[in-house]
């Protein structure tokens, strides 16, 4: 989002006192905004003049998204990961997951109950949906994720944003391992208790034979 600074009038250009506080005036409302921004520059060049006129543009950034590719046996999951960066509480909805690159076999099947959420400063939400195939899984998936928001308060709402975009590619999609973990009680006790000294057994089975890249990291992390 852009949120658009005062000008500068043709005082405040002259005067170097007064640029000097048009700075600060301008560092305490983005500090105000305590967004994430990212600061560009724009060069505008007019072929009657020789000289250029810079101007400075700040861009907030609302939200922060990252995924994960989740498995459960033989069930896998891609999970998404929004953050509010900002101090503002935003109306999430309409959110939606598609494949770029349209497989028919496959399905993503949304397991989010709630069309609309509010992400309140500082929170993450994240969003899960299920794995579905028929015939078998593709060597990588074009993930385009998708969600509609707008500020939470009734003040705010009459602003028109369009919806946070989040691309992503999943890659690797066969499980390698199964680990199952257990605690057993002390020898002789039935039960576990608090004190007693107990066994973690994990059992790491190898389900797929490993690729080439994989295998190559998995001997320089033996250590």
């Amino acid at each position: 989002m852009y949120l658009p600074s005062a000008t500068e009038s043709a005082v405040e250009r002259e005067n170097t006192t007064n640029k000097e506080v048009h700075r600060k005036n301008k560092e305490k409302q983005k500090q105000d905004n305590c967004m994430a921004t990212v600061d560009q520059k724009v060069t505008i060049d007019c072929p009657w003049s020789i000289y250029s006129t810079i101007i400075a543009l700040t861009f907030c950034i609302p939200f922060n998204a990252k995924h994960s590719l989740l498995s459960a046996g033989k069930r896998k999951y891609v999970q998404v990961c929004v953050q509010n960066l900002s101090e503002l509480c935003f109306q999430l909805s309409d959110n939606s997951l598609k494949n770029s690159a349209d497989y028919t076999d496959l399905q993503l099947v949304p397991l989010n109950l709630e069309s609309q959420q509010v992400i309140y400063s500082k929170q993450s939400i994240f969003f899960v949906w299920e794995l579905k195939w028929t015939k078998e899984l593709p060597l990588s998936l074009q993930c385009l994720f998708s969600v509609s928001f707008c500020p939470a308060t009734s003040e705010e709402q009459s602003f028109t944003l369009k919806p946070f975009i989040y691309e992503f590619q999943v890659e690797n999609f066969f499980t390698l391992y199964h680990v199952k973990t257990e605690i057993f009680p002390p020898l002789g006790a039935e039960y576990c208790k608090t004190g007693s000294l107990c066994s973690l057994e994990v059992s790491i089975t190898r389900l797929v034979d490993l690729s080439e890249v994989d295998r190559d990291e998995a001997l320089t992390e033996s250590d």
